[in-house]
């Protein structure tokens, strides 16, 4: 996916986690976006259980909240995953797009320090 595509995609969308992680592909963080999908019901049960994991470790994230309830209310709409990660501060951006990459349903970032 070419990068102004991207945060086109990423700024249609209200939430801290979406402008962040734009910001960082706006100043050169590296990305990908996978081709193959996963059903949504499965991605928010495998997400819930991290970001739980995440917060028994006080190891902070940006939106994780926001991102299940939009992977719940998809139900099994299969979504293209992809990531962005930064180094300052040292950042992991997790996406989830549609099927046919024209929007991106969710977004949250994992502090890596």
């Amino acid at each position: 996916m070419e990068r102004e595509a991207l945060l086109r995609l990423l700024s249609e969308e209200p939430g801290e986690a979406f402008e962040a992680c734009g910001d960082a592909i706006r100043a050169g963080a590296e990305y990908v976006v996978w081709d193959d999908t996963v059903p949504a019901d499965q991605l928010a049960r495998s997400y819930s259980r991290r970001v739980q994991h995440m917060a028994k470790i006080g190891n902070p994230m940006l939106g994780s909240a926001e991102a299940i309830l939009q992977l719940q209310t998809s139900g099994d709409r299969p979504l293209r995953i992809g990531e962005a990660v930064t180094e300052d501060p040292p950042t992991h951006f997790q996406l989830f797009l549609t099927a046919d990459a024209s929007r991106v349903v969710a977004c949250l970032g994992i502090d890596q320090r």
